[in-house]
């Protein structure tokens, strides 16, 4: 309980945050990208069902992105599996402030509660006499590791008849974070409801806080829902469920990171980075002692071979009681796979076949793939929340993450995951930057790049590459990351379920800190297979020269440029990236042209990468 409430003030009061780090709610990158290949290339159908059966159920975790169609009219709802805390079961519905395709709903006003989601019900056969007492019941949670709804906001509850207009019937008021799942019972006695063609809903109320800055404006007022249950024969005091659930799925089997370059991997034995044991979570709902039985199976997902298949022994589960299952298993993994592999981890929990277990069956197995391609990631390619540095003066700080490569390689680019804001208020220049390691902190600059800005994919994990313009061979630690420019923040991706703090660092004042954010950022090395090119810097040898001057600062008309290593181009970029002056290297350089302001320079060559430095130019 005290972890928790930690990371909820962590995740809901980021000024709290040691120095300028932020930590922001965003808008659903992966809803975002689904909804164009869902609504340009799914055929959407209405059901040829008239009206649903009894009983009706929902635990969400035979959904993906949006709702079941089968028992759901809209879209507006998200169907996820990391935003709630404890969940009843894996998966859960979640209603916010974006539409169906993942973006603020427009035209939210600040600081007046508006109505964003809905929840549907198809129509359902509700013929049944009073007596035979027909409930209702749900789980909903407000925040969890999302926006808490502010006390203005609600979760409301909606009936229907086919004769009756839309009529609220129960309300929730939004002000306090939940890490928990509370449970509604409604009991339907009312004739106007008990006929053919019942339906319901679920809507809720949000309001967007007036923005210190429109970088930080996000996603708000987050409701979770779980275990939707309609049916006849039930009691107020019919609260449980007949269940043994998963309630998480798999992580990573490879210490330290979610994925590796596949070549890295199966270049040498690193049957150590391999986890020696198989970990999940599942709960029993019910009153009772439950008998399991757990299985786990291992494929290669590229050829469905077989690895491994092993079948547990059964065991009694206690009354609501929660597992975190650990069992030490052998395995590897096998591949005849050039470039890249994946692996596909397949865990399940079986009990007996009892009919009113059946509405349960999907909540009873995970899937994990473990993918190995080019790149290095320590996050699992979800987007909780967005990070950056932000704040008056913070302005040329940088971020950096650690990464310590399996074996010596070219590193070619970086994948970056970033944010939309608000009017795209985070599309401001930076520097980006590989950096060597010194002490365990970033050392000589090994590679700069300007004029680099936040760039959205379409494609449905989000990132965008940015090439290396001179790739670096590396031998060891290094570290990648920014230097922005203004006081804005970046909004890069932020996974809240993956933790990889110790790794990552930042620079406001002149000196590297630990950060003290619960996380990973999604930024990814990427590193070549092919045969190095003649441009390639080996960085353990040619290593950032720092041995050039430049001077007067401020400048006025004239920069001198004094370099006891060779240079062969010159270039000069204002504080938005944009390149001002681009010559052969020379001692002295007229700058006279340029405006006052805030300027960097730096020098190029086929054998050095020289460091950029900052100047400035007064009128």
């Amino acid at each position: 309980m005290l972890k928790r409430i930690a990371l909820f003030f962590c995740l809901s009061f980021p000024l709290l945050l040691v120095a300028q780090e932020i930590i922001i709610d965003i808008e659903n990158i992966k809803l975002q990208n689904y909804s164009k290949f869902y609504h340009e290339n799914v055929s959407i159908k209405s059901t040829n069902i008239d009206t649903l059966e009894l009983p009706f159920f929902d635990d969400f975790s035979n959904s993906y992105i949006y709702p079941d169609s089968t028992k759901w009219l809209d879209k507006f709802a998200y169907i996820g599996y990391n935003y709630a805390i404890d969940p009843i079961s894996i998966g859960n519905a979640t209603l916010d402030a974006l539409n169906q395709f993942g973006f603020i709903y427009p035209g939210l006003p600040y600081n007046i509660t508006s109505l964003a989601d809905h929840l549907t019900s198809l129509p359902i056969d509700l013929d049944y006499p009073a007596e035979d007492s027909l409930y209702l019941s749900f789980f909903y949670q407000a925040g969890g590791y999302g926006n808490t709804p502010e006390y203005g906001d609600s979760l409301v509850l909606e009936f229907k008849a086919p004769d009756t207009e839309w009529e609220s019937v129960w309300r929730m008021h939004g002000g306090e974070n939940m890490d928990y799942f509370e449970q509604v019972m409604i009991g339907i006695s009312d004739e106007k409801w008990l006929k053919k063609g019942f339906q319901f809903r679920f809507k809720n109320y949000v309001s967007l806080s007036s923005p210190y800055e429109l970088s930080w404006v996000g996603n708000a007022d987050l409701w979770h829902l779980d275990f939707i249950k309609l049916d006849i024969n039930r009691a107020y005091d019919d609260t449980i469920s007949n269940d043994v659930a998963f309630i998480q799925n798999s992580t990573s089997f490879i210490e330290g990171y979610e994925s590796v370059p596949w070549n890295h991997f199966k270049s040498d034995d690193y049957s150590h980075l391999l986890k020696d044991s198989i970990s999940f979570v599942y709960k029993n709902t019910w009153n009772e002692v439950q008998n399991i039985n757990r299985q786990f199976e291992l494929y290669n997902a590229r050829t469905g071979d077989t690895l491994v298949s092993v079948i547990d022994d059964s065991e009694n589960i206690q009354a609501y009681e929660t597992i975190f299952y650990n069992k030490q298993t052998e395995f590897s993994f096998a591949s005849s796979e050039e470039d890249s592999a994946s692996f596909l981890f397949k865990l399940f929990i079986q009990t007996d076949l009892l009919p009113e277990r059946r509405m349960y069956r999907w909540n009873d197995t995970i899937r994990y793939y473990q993918n190995f391609y080019n790149y290095y990631a320590y996050d699992d390619g979800s987007a909780e929340k967005g990070y950056g540095i932000a704040g008056q003066g913070t302005a040329y700080s940088s971020v950096a993450l650690r990464v310590t490569p399996l074996m010596s390689d070219t590193l070619r680019g970086i994948y970056m995951f970033f944010n939309h804001t608000l009017n795209e208020a985070n599309q401001k220049f930076f520097f980006l930057n590989v950096w060597d390691d010194s002490d365990g902190v970033p050392g000589d600059t090994l590679y700069q790049q300007v004029g680099a800005r936040p760039e959205y994919s379409g494609i449905i994990n989000g990132f965008v590459y940015y090439p290396l313009e001179t790739p670096l061979y590396i031998e060891d630690t290094f570290y990648i990351g920014w230097t922005k420019t203004t006081d804005d923040i970046l909004n890069i991706g932020f996974d809240i379920n993956r933790n990889s703090s110790e790794n990552l660092l930042f620079n406001v004042t002149g000196e590297w800190q630990n950060s003290s954010a619960i996380g990973a950022i999604m930024i990814r090395p990427v590193f070549g297979a092919e045969p190095y090119p003649l441009n390639v810097v080996d960085y353990h040898y040619n290593t950032v020269s720092k041995e050039y001057d430049i001077f007067p600062i401020p400048a006025v008309d004239v920069l001198n440029v004094l370099s006891t290593e060779d240079a062969d181009i010159l270039e000069i970029y204002d504080a938005r990236g944009s390149i001002k002056i681009r010559q052969a290297y020379q001692n002295q350089i007229n700058v006279e042209s340029l405006s006052a302001g805030i300027y960097f320079i730096r020098l190029l060559s086929d054998n050095h990468v020289f460091e950029s430095k900052r100047f400035v130019i007064v009128k």
